[in-house]
């Protein structure tokens, strides 16, 4: 996991399919690669002084503005996939988005 920093993270949109018996599948498709801060927001220390992941593994992207993300995306980072949380403009000014993600159980 890294501390923070600018990495290549992948984007999806999800996109749902109904199957002839009516069950629905939700697939994934990669949208765009963006250059982001990726920081990791929890973390714990173990006994021999090793961080690890705590409890859900969340993270805080920032990058630039842009209205494509939306909550039922999924992004990808170090073969993690991630869920989009929150979405925010921290200034109003539309020029930088924060992006909470967490980690996908499987």
């Amino acid at each position: 996991m890294t501390a923070g920093g600018r990495h290549a993270v992948q984007f999806y949109s999800a996109s749902e399919t109904v199957d002839d018996a009516g069950s629905e599948t939700v697939a994934y498709t990669l949208q765009f690669t963006a250059m982001v801060d990726f920081r990791v927001e929890r973390v714990k220390k173990t006994d021999e002084g090793e961080i690890r992941p705590s409890g859900q593994l969340t993270a805080l992207i920032r990058m630039p503005f842009t209205e494509s993300i939306g909550f039922d995306w999924r992004v990808q980072y170090q073969g993690v996939y991630y869920d989009v949380e929150q979405i925010r403009d921290p200034n109003g000014l539309r020029r930088d988005l924060e992006v909470t993600v967490v980690a996908v159980e499987r």
